[in-house]
């Protein structure tokens, strides 16, 4: 038996990448996972699934449909639920404020009125500039700030525990979004020219090999703690340091293929950071294992097979 098999989780973001498959190895490792999205809640439990219906999530209604569920003490609350597109408008601020920040603090307003005490919330490094200080690059990461600041007061107050797990750039070949490594693969693939930054920007790419094992050493963690109100905060990054300039490099000489790069074509923008900071330690007894190159290969013959 694993230390997560029978465990009790409510899931939010299981419509998206990170927490498609968050939801699908806690289904693997044996959890309980009550899936909370926009739209409706999902129960899975062993070998059954339900769905509950809901139309605005508001705490009251998600308190109402998590009624059934019983006490929720030994329940652990695993939010990755976000929303990080779209522009900074007048159009789109409401979307904004509700993927990163007013849905999440529904969800635990509700989950902490059905006695749950533990919190694994999930960040991002774009929060902070190159030395560490609080300085978001944009409204999305502002709003990822912000949520943190409302778990600091949930556990003050409630005597909560939550740890706030802080991503860097994440990848692999299960992930179709069009991220960095998937543009600079696909251009190549089809020869097109791919337009990037100047390039001189440095990132440190995590696979989501590692995020998973990452997340499981956690989760692991906050259940073997008692609740006592403290905050606990710590990074999950990729093992390499690397320039844009460098990772394309480093994607041909991978593929074998070269890819003709618009450098500049995309303006630079001047609040992200030139290197990451990782913030805080990685929590104990965990470290990235995927190579870069071996992550990249991985991700190229994902590429390759979807491209016919």
């Amino acid at each position: 038996m694993n230390a997560l098999e029978g465990k009790n989780v409510l899931l939010t973001g299981a419509t998206g990448f990170l927490g498609g498959l968050t939801l699908q190895h806690l289904r693997d490792v044996g959890c309980n996972v009550t899936s909370i999205n926009r739209n409706s809640i999902t129960v899975f439990a062993r070998e059954s699934e339900r769905e509950i219906p809901c139309t605005t999530l508001s705490s009251q209604e998600i308190y109402d449909a998590l009624g059934d569920l019983g006490d929720l003490g030994d329940s652990t609350l695993i939010h990755l639920a976000a929303n990080a597109g779209g522009q900074e408008d007048t159009s789109n601020i409401a979307n904004l404020v509700q993927g990163n920040f007013s849905f999440g603090l529904n969800v635990i307003e509700a989950a902490r009125k059905k006695g749950c005490r533990r919190v694994l919330n999930f960040g991002t490094f774009w929060q902070y500039d190159q030395t560490g200080q609080q300085r978001p690059v944009n409204l999305y990461a502002a709003l990822k700030e912000c949520y943190q600041a409302i778990l600091d007061y949930y556990c003050d107050r409630y005597k909560m525990n939550a740890f706030s797990m802080i991503l860097s750039d994440t990848y692999g070949e299960k992930d179709f979004r069009a991220k960095v490594v998937n543009h600079i693969i696909d251009c190549g693939l089809s020869k097109r020219i791919c337009e990037l930054s100047e390039g001189r920007q440095k990132i440190r790419l995590l696979h989501h090999d590692d995020f998973i094992d990452g997340l499981s050493l956690a989760l692991t963690h906050i259940l073997s703690e008692e609740p006592k109100g403290i905050h606990f905060k710590h990074s999950l990054f990729g093992q390499d340091e690397i320039s844009i300039r460098e990772l394309v490099s480093k994607v041909s000489k991978v593929t074998e293929i070269e890819t003709n790069v618009h450098w500049g074509a995309i303006p630079a923008n001047d609040r992200v950071p030139e290197r990451p900071f990782e913030p805080f330690l990685p929590i104990s007894g965990w470290q990235p294992i995927i190579e870069l190159e071996d992550g990249i290969r991985r991700t190229f013959l994902s590429r390759l097979a979807l491209m016919g």
